[in-house]
This record gives C-alpha cells, sequence and structure tokens, in this order.
C-alpha cells in the first residue's frame, strides 16, 4: 500500500473548489510536463484541460495532459496482453449475449432450480450479467456463491458457464480488462514512464478491481492528487484504502450564500441559522414534466439574458428516460441549443422492423408479424441497391478512438427537380406503396406458414380480378377502377414479400452467431430502408461469432432490448450549448447555474429496489466482499443530489411536477426538496408550506399553456396564447384590433380562423360545406353530364335515391368503407360471377340441345347438366383463388348448387308460355372481352328519353308466346326488387331502365307493367 506524503485526497461539497484545487496542484508542474489525468467522463476531462490552458493570468501553452477515463486506460493498458493471448474485449451488447447463450445451455440441460421459472423470461439474461459483473469486478470467489441459500448454487452455475463461455470465444469482460491493466501496470516493462504525476478527478471507484488499478497506478506515480465529494463514501474509502492517506477537506472558495450554505449542510447532521433564500436558490412547481421542462427552458433565457452563455448551464437529471424527450421538445420550440451527455434516443423503426421479420419467422411467417413490419415504413425503394461492404459501420463504444462523422449524402439534380403535375397521378400509381399492403394480407387470409403465402396472394390477385371483371360486366366500371389499385398492390406485395419470406425461411434452426449475423446482415440490407443502426449492432456481435450453436428464440432474447430504440450520439464539442446529463455526469464539471427537475415521489429519489439475482440478505453473507447492499443504495441517491447542487456556482434551480399527466393524478413532492429547504433556511418546513412556495413561482397552468406574460415566452404559439388569455373574457370594446396581427401575419392562418369562427353561426356558410359552383367547378362538371357520358341503370338508382351518394360515387369515385369481417361466406362477386357463368353456358346448351323451354321430364337432365358444369368452373376457379378456407368454399358451392336446382325446377313447373331468348344481352360495354355474352349485344350505349345513356347487361330475357318480353336480373347477393314495374322510389328505378334499355336494343314493344324484374 502506497505510504507516499506526496498522495493526497481532497473533498469538499463544492465541485468549482475540488476544480480549483486540482487547477493549483497542476500549476505547480511545468508546462511541458507529462500528467495523467483520469476523469469519471470525457467532457470533464476536456473541460479541465481546457480551463487549466485558458486560466486568467495564463500565457503559455501546456503540453504532455493526458485525458483518459478510467475503463479507456485499462483498455489501453490490457490491449497488449490480450492481443499476445488472443482475446478480443467485449461490449455490453456482446456480453449480454454470452449470458443469454449460458442461460439457455443450462435451461436445456435443466441444471437451474431456483431461477427455473424466470429463466425463459426476457429480462433475466440482462438481469444475470448485470449481477456477474458486480461480482467478478469484485473478484467474489465463485465457490463462496454456491454456498448460498436459495439461488447461490443456480448462480455459481451460472458465472461458471459465463467463464467457460468467455474462455471459449476468446472475450474479455470488464472484469478480466481490468485484471489485465492491473499486471500491465505492475510490469517492469511497462512502456509508459514511471513517476508520471497522477490526477484523479472527481473519479469514482466502486468495485475492488478499479481500487486495484488505481492503487497500481499511483504506486508508480511521482505524486498523486485525487478530488472526492463529500457524501461519496464509497469511493473515498477506495481511495484512501489504495493511495495509502486519509481525505482530507477543503473549504468553499465561494462568498457565502443560500447556494453554499446549502451545500454545506445537505444531507447533514448540522443546520444553519434561520434566514430567507436569497436568488441563488430557487424551487418551483409545473403542471406536469411537459410544462416543467418548458419552464426550465423559460428560465435559460432568462439566464441568457442575464449574460450566462448557454455552455454554462446544466441541466442534471435522475430520472432521464421521464425527462429527455421533454426537454428535447421544449428547447426545440425555444430554439436553445443542447448537449446531451450520453446522447438522445429515439424509437428506432429499422431496428423494430427486423424484430417484427424474426417473429414472422418465429409465428410460423405470421401475416400479423408482417404487416407489423410493413406498418413501420422500412420497405426500401425499389431502386435501391445496397451490399454489406459499403453498409459497413462500426460499433459505438466508449473505450475506442472517436471516428469521422459521417458527412449528409450529396444530392442529385435529378433529386432535387419538381414533379410534374400532369404526371403526379400517373407516377403516383405506379409506385410501391407498402402502407397498403396489410389491407392485402387481410383479404388475402395470410394466416401463417410458407406454402400458404404464395398460394393466397396468387388467389386474392385473381380473385380481385375476377370481381373487376364482374362489376365491369354490370356496367359499375366507377367501381371497377377501384381494383386496378389493389391488383398493382398485390402485385408489388407479390414480388417484395415472396422472396423476403424465402430468406426468412432461410435462417436456421440452430447456428454460431458468426452464420446468424451472415443472414441477418442480409435481411437488413434486403428488408430496411435504413439498416445503419442494425447494421451497428451486429458489427458489435462480430466477437460473438464462434459462440453457438444458438437458435433463434435466443437472437430474439439478445437483439430484442437493443434494437427497439436507436442512439444518437452528442456532437464532439458540447460549447455553446446547454449541458445536459444524469447527475453522475455532474462529477468534475462545473456551472454558473444548475437547474436539477422532477424532485418528486420515485422520479428523484428513484425507487430503491434489490438486486433481483441475488438479494441483500445473501450478499452480507459472502464474507470479505464489499458489494452493494441497500445503505449503498440510499446514499447514492442522496449523492445524486449532492453532485448536482455542488455543480452549481451561481444559481441552483430545483423544480417538480404537481401533477402525473399520464395518469391524472397529483404527484407528491419528494422529502429531498424538504430537505433543500432545510439545508438552505435552517428550518424543516411542512409539505403543505412547500407546495404553496413552489406553486407561488410556477408559471401557466394546465388548461392554458403559456404565461401570464407574453413577453416570456419561449415561441410563437405561447405568445399568441399569452396574448389571447386576458382578450377572452375582456370587454370587445377595450380589446378591439388586439390580436390584429393574428390575420394580417400569413394569409393561410387569416383564412383558417375565419372558416373556423363562422362554423359556429347559427346560419349555414360555405365554411360549412356548402358552397355555390364556379366557372372552374362547372368546367369540371361539364364531362359528368348526363348527355356527356353513359351510365348504369345502378348509378341512376343512386341518383334518384340521394343525387349527393351519386356525386361521390360516381364522379368523386369515393367507396364506402369496407369493415373487416369474419370468412363465412363467398365473396358475393366471386358468387355472382360463378352463378352467372354457370347458368350462361347451361342455357346455351340447352338452346343447343333444343330443350327450351324446360319441362319436369327435362328437368333431371337440366340438373345433371348445371352440376357438370358448376363442378367444372369451380374447380378452375379454386385453382386460381386458392380459398382462405376450404370449407367455406364448398359450403359456398353446394349453396350456388342448390340455388340453380330451385331456379331449374321452378322453371319446369311454370308452364306459363315463357320461353329463354337472350341471355347475357349486353349494352354499352365495348371493353369486355369474355365470351359468355349474346351474340345480339352491341358495344356502344343506349340513348333514352332525357338524353340519358345507358350501359350494362340482362342476364335473361324470355319470350312469350304472344309476343312479350320478360328481363330478368339475377341478383345473388340480396334481393333488391321484387317483381313487376313500380315507378317511383330510388330502388324501384333499375327495372323501368332495363325495362327501356330492352325495348330499345330488341326494337320490340313493351307494354306499361308487363316487364318483370326479378330477383332470385
Amino acid at each position: 500500500m502506497l505510504k507516499s506524503p506526496k498522495a493526497k485526497l481532497l473533498i469538499s461539497n463544492d465541485s468549482h473548489t475540488r476544480l480549483a484545487t486540482a487547477l493549483e496542484w497542476l500549476s505547480d508542474f511545468p508546462p511541458d510536463a507529462e500528467i495523467q489525468v483520469l476523469s469519471p467522463t470525457k467532457e470533464a476531462g476536456d473541460e479541465f484541460v481546457r480551463t487549466a490552458v485558458t486560466a486568467a493570468g495564463t500565457s503559455t501553452a501546456r503540453f504532455g495532459l493526458v485525458r483518459l477515463t478510467l475503463d479507456r486506460l485499462a483498455h489501453n493498458l490490457a490491449a497488449p496482453l490480450l492481443a499476445g493471448s488472443g482475446r478480443v474485449p467485449a461490449t455490453v451488447l456482446s456480453l449480454e449475449a454470452l449470458t443469454a447463450r449460458a442461460v439457455h445451455l443450462l435451461v436445456e440441460e435443466k441444471s437451474l432450480t431456483y431461477f427455473a421459472p424466470v429463466a425463459k423470461r426476457p429480462g433475466f439474461p440482462r438481469a444475470v450479467a448485470r449481477t456477474l459483473d458486480e461480482l467478478r469486478m469484485n473478484a467474489i470467489d465463485i465457490e463462496a456463491i454456491r454456498s448460498l441459500p436459495r439461488g447461490g448454487p443456480d448462480l455459481a452455475a451460472l458465472a461458471q458457464c459465463v467463464e467457460r463461455e468467455l474462455a471459449s470465444a476468446k472475450l474479455a469482460d470488464r472484469s478480466v480488462v481490468f485484471e489485465t491493466a492491473i499486471k500491465a501496470a505492475t510490469s517492469v516493462s511497462q512502456l509508459q514512464p514511471a513517476g508520471r504525476p497522477l490526477l484523479l478527478l472527481d473519479l469514482p471507484v466502486f468495485s475492488a478491481r478499479e481500487a486495484a488499478l488505481v492503487e497500481a497506478l499511483a504506486a508508480r506515480a511521482r505524486s498523486v492528487l485525487a478530488t472526492a465529494a463529500r457524501g461519496d463514501s464509497r469511493t473515498i474509502k477506495m481511495l484512501e484504502r489504495a493511495m495509502g492517506c486519509q481525505a482530507q477537506e477543503i473549504d468553499a472558495i465561494r462568498p457565502l450564500n443560500s447556494l453554499q450554505i446549502l451545500k454545506a449542510h445537505l444531507f447533514e447532521d448540522s443546520a444553519p441559522e434561520p434566514s430567507k433564500l436569497d436568488d441563488s436558490v430557487t424551487l418551483s412547481s409545473s403542471p406536469g414534466e411537459a410544462r416543467e421542462c418548458v419552464e426550465i427552458a423559460r428560465r435559460v433565457q432568462a439566464e441568457a439574458a442575464r449574460g450566462i452563455s448557454f455552455d454554462r448551464i446544466a441541466i442534471f437529471l435522475r430520472s432521464t428516460g421521464e425527462y429527455r424527450p421533454h426537454l428535447e421538445e421544449a428547447f426545440r420550440r425555444a430554439a436553445i441549443p443542447t448537449y446531451f451527455a450520453r446522447g438522445t434516443t429515439r424509437p428506432d423503426p429499422a431496428g423494430r422492423a427486423l424484430l417484427a421479420l424474426l417473429a414472422c419467422r418465429a409465428d410460423d411467417f405470421s401475416a400479423r408479424r408482417f404487416a407489423e413490419y410493413t406498418s413501420l415504413s422500412q420497405v426500401p425503394d425499389q431502386e435501391s441497391v445496397r451490399d454489406a461492404e459499403t453498409n459497413w459501420s462500426p460499433p459505438p463504444s466508449d473505450v475506442l478512438p472517436l471516428g469521422v462523422e459521417p458527412e449528409a449524402p450529396e444530392h442529385s439534380e435529378s433529386d432535387q427537380l419538381p414533379v410534374d403535375p400532369e404526371n403526379a397521378a400517373e407516377v403516383a400509381g405506379t409506385l410501391r406503396a407498402p402502407w397498403r399492403w396489410e389491407r392485402l394480407l387481410v383479404e388475402s387470409s395470410v394466416i401463417g406458414g410458407k406454402g400458404r403465402w404464395r398460394k393466397r396472394i396468387k388467389g386474392l390477385e385473381n380473385e380481385l380480378r375476377l370481381r373487376r371483371q364482374e362489376l365491369i360486366d354490370e356496367g359499375e366500371e366507377t367501381r371497377a377502377a377501384g381494383f386496378d389499385q389493389q391488383i398493382r398492390d398485390i402485385e408489388h406485395l407479390s414480388e417484395f414479400a415472396l422472396p423476403l419470406i424465402e430468406e426468412l425461411a432461410a435462417l436456421p434452426d440452430r447456428a454460431s452467431w458468426g452464420e446468424w449475423l451472415i443472414h441477418l446482415r442480409k435481411i437488413a440490407l434486403t428488408a430496411l430502408r435504413n439498416p445503419e443502426g442494425v447494421l451497428e449492432t451486429l458489427t458489435e456481435l462480430e466477437p460473438m461469432s464462434p459462440v453457438g450453436p444458438v437458435d433463434l428464440y435466443e437472437v430474439q432474447l439478445v437483439l430484442g432490448p437493443r434494437l427497439c430504440e436507436l442512439s444518437i450520439p452528442p456532437p464532439r464539442r458540447r460549447y455553446g450549448a446547454v449541458f445536459i446529463g444524469s447527475t453522475d455526469a455532474a462529477r468534475g464539471l462545473s456551472f454558473d447555474v444548475v437547474f436539477v427537475p422532477g424532485l418528486a415521489e420515485k422520479l428523484f429519489p428513484r425507487k430503491l429496489i434489490e438486486d433481483p439475482i441475488l438479494l441483500d440478505e445473501q450478499r452480507r453473507q459472502v464474507e470479505g466482499a464489499d458489494v452493494i447492499t441497500q445503505p449503498a443504495r440510499v446514499e447514492a441517491e442522496r449523492l445524486a443530489l449532492r453532485l448536482a447542487a455542488g455543480a452549481a456556482s451561481g444559481r441552483l434551480h430545483l423544480s417538480y411536477p404537481r401533477i402525473d399527466v399520464q395518469q391524472a393524478r397529483p404527484r407528491v413532492p419528494s422529502f429531498y426538496g424538504l430537505e433543500a429547504l432545510r439545508a438552505a433556511e435552517g428550518l424543516l418546513p411542512g409539505f403543505d408550506k412547500l407546495v404553496s412556495r413552489a406553486e407561488s413561482g410556477a408559471s401557466g397552468r394546465l388548461g392554458w399553456p403559456a404565461p401570464a406574460d407574453p413577453g416570456i415566452a419561449i415561441d410563437e404559439a405561447e405568445y399568441d396564447l399569452a396574448l389571447l388569455a386576458p382578450l377572452i373574457d375582456a370587454d370587445p370594446d377595450t380589446v378591439a384590433g388586439t390580436a390584429h396581427y393574428l390575420l394580417s401575419t400569413n394569409r393561410h392562418l387569416a383564412r383558417a380562423l375565419r372558416t373556423r369562427s363562422r362554423r359556429w353561426l347559427k346560419r349555414w356558410t360555405p365554411s360549412d360545406g356548402l358552397i355555390e359552383p364556379d366557372e372552374v367547378a362547372r368546367e369540371a362538371l361539364a364531362d359528368h353530364q348526363f348527355s356527356a357520358r353513359s351510365f348504369s341503370p345502378t348509378a341512376l338508382q343512386n341518383f334518384a335515391a340521394c343525387p349527393y351518394r351519386f356525386f361521390l360515387q360516381t364522379v368523386h369515385k369515393l367507396q364506402p368503407r369496407e369493415e373487416p369481417a369474419a370468412i363465412e361466406v363467398i365473396d358475393p362477386l366471386t358468387r355472382g360471377s360463378l352463378f352467372h357463368k354457370v347458368q350462361y353456358e347451361v342455357l346455351t346448351m340447352l338452346r343447343a340441345a333444343d330443350l327450351l323451354p324446360l319441362n319436369p321430364a327435362r328437368c333431371e337432365r337440366a340438373i345433371l347438366l348445371v352440376d357438370d358444369v358448376l363442378n367444372r368452373e369451380a374447380s378452375e376457379l379454386e385453382d386460381k383463388l386458392a380459398p382462405a378456407i376450404p370449407r367455406v368454399w364448398e359450403d359456398g358451392i353446394n349453396t350456388i348448387r342448390a340455388d340453380l336446382h330451385e331456379w331449374l325446377r321452378r322453371a319446369s313447373e311454370a308452364n306459363d308460355g315463357w320461353v329463354p331468348y337472350k341471355f347475357e344481352l349486353s349494352f354499352g360495354l365495348a371493353d369486355r372481352d369474355r365470351e359468355e355474352k349474346d351474340p345480339d349485344s352491341v358495344a356502344d350505349p343506349i340513348s333514352i328519353v332525357g338524353e340519358l345513356k345507358l350501359r350494362g347487361s340482362i342476364d335473361l330475357v324470355e319470350r312469350h308466346a304472344s309476343g312479350k318480353l320478360r328481363a330478368t336480373d339475377h341478383k345473388t347477393g340480396k334481393a333488391r326488387a321484387g317483381d313487376g314495374v313500380v315507378v317511383g322510389g330510388g330502388e324501384h328505378l333499375q327495372p323501368v331502365l332495363y325495362a327501356l334499355a330492352c325495348e330499345k336494343l330488341l326494337d320490340a314493344h313493351v307494354e306499361s307493367g308487363r316487364l318483370y324484374y326479378c330477383t332470385s
């Protein structure tokens, strides 16, 4: 143990004092002296060195200041020895993957007993990896763990398995790296010069191996200085043991004010003389975390107005997950630059898309999982070409040198060209639209199974083409046009999804991580629009290549937590921006102004829980182990507030949210707020007093997100709301014209405001959707006049029932929203098409065999003919459509068979003199290419009274011996009109139109009331 008087350990509650002491120690060495600076973070080391060379009165440059974190120094020292033994440092992700491998092996061997019920839970490997890392960093003997009750044997087995896997894969976890670094630091052949002065700048030391490395470094150093925050008892104890000296407390060098008093007495048994707070400490509350962050941005603007630069302002968070997105949004609105110390995170659509594809494969090619993938907008463009070489990305790491930041992609001139409006519709119609594929997957009923994908998608394509043709045959071109886009969509789905399903099918059942990474990279490059983040994660798993075999479940278990979120690293330089980090990031830093939000229940302090793998009761039974227990966790929570408050040298702003907006309940202020006021004022206030004082400094309310004073608004929206708030209940005569700028600033905003106000009028106005057509509208409607185009009887029937519905369906081509329903019957259009086709063929054969009209003697032969034709047509259609549920298809065919049999039976028993004359008699269907139409059909529409032009098809025309005609339209979906002609309501207009068309087409006289419109 070091016994040198040149080793000093200085502690203080003020970060500025500790940094000033370290700068004074540094000034005793010549400018070219080589000095090792170990800091808790890269930002702390860079800031200290920058301050050292730019301090007031310093005119000489400094050389030889080497600044590193302890982890990076350990990797640098261990690198030569690890390379000599062929071992590679393991990243956090690869270590979690290796732990998951160990858990999986022991579960298969049934070696786990205590942890067996939870071993397959997704979070179990991560929890085990965290516990094992703590035990290994404290050099805890595995046999000491094995003797523990309950989970001791299981945890020892996991530790041994992980150690074997590390050795087998040639990986070195953090404990191995530190152990190797200690050997290198104590080696005589150490390449680094001995005697280099060592500065430990607020360095946290929590484990035995960290302390051992510090001891080895200090033993070789000529002079050692360590600083630590008061209250960090674990670090202080470790450093005293490693440096062989007692900690010395140094007094603050700042003037005495409420902030310095708070630092001196925070979480101490002492109390100051009662006094009131000055402006160096403030406490406020806001309605919710989001509003709290807006108020922080407002206060930052106020501090900047006082002359404080942004990079001298910091926000320290204890609950980073709850506050980070709100801070991003608030500071974006306020146009204030920010620097997030650990970067930011976003939901990663690419990572989630890959996980959805893996889940699709795991669930036997589930269509629901594939639809989840398409919903994430990660389907790449058709022309995009990628390969693994050009898309390789290095893994992110805190212990590796920083790489070159990628440049923004250059855009060609063609990327900037505007789209021709005349061709926009044509281009849009040919583009691939994955957002519509989910509906196609539902309609095709691709429930699961690789073979079912190709069969059902092809079947749906054939069904859509059949339904489109059926609508054309019925004269419903408007509705038929709606299937064109669906057919294009399913063609795009087929050409993209089916090869991707084949790639998913090629995934191995069990393979090494190296083989898995090859397959996963291929899928990422094929199926993801932005695969860069996923490729970085896969690269991080490269050291795991020889480990295996592993199955798909293990791959999902390892990749799941990492790929859900995308980490965005911070910029290289933090200057010119507000510093935002966790409370641990406050070590080694000092700011003029510090904000500490979230002093509420379960936010700050966090809820303290024991390690679920190794409980405190078991930890205390490990002999000679100095592991973390509940008292140490309580101290760590208190230290978090000490560090945040200690980093403030000018002002400290404390705040908390009054309301939990997500759960719609009030929040309880944290007792840390009470402790802060007690330490600063000398008296412990009650919660009621704390709440009233915090609310007095608040701005705005939950129902109106704006301050009372428009001058302190952070953006234009807040300014407008703050300006409008007093006008709502004010006298209109006194405030007239106050907000007129809203109408003059932007003409679109003025139009929107006027339109919204007119909707509140009691009379009808154009703002309600009723307009008088102008010349442009009349020109657009000219092509749809009755004399300009033809319409089907169905469309004209809609016009008689509701002109607005006719306008929407026929002119705008809008269709009612289709509700998804269980597949219980064959699609009506498919059923109708098959019914009409069989009926046409049977009638044609009966007429050719001179078997018309039917009678009871000929009925049996006709029924056999119907069965033969129906079986043949149904078989061909089944091969094309590949029905989703065979039983539904069979029941539908049997229903059609029964309807056809009943039709023949009734026709044979009628004996009323009516003889089938024309079958599928069409008019105005020039684009009809099917063969089942009557020879007397005409391609041009038929003109009737009123300059109306009709198009459509009559299923059956019968002739009576008296010369009369009867037209029959078989409605196979549902009954629509009864026998006879009824002139009046829109639902009875269709028979009249068919009667007029039949009269014109066949040049036959039809007496009024003698044309029958029948349904079956």
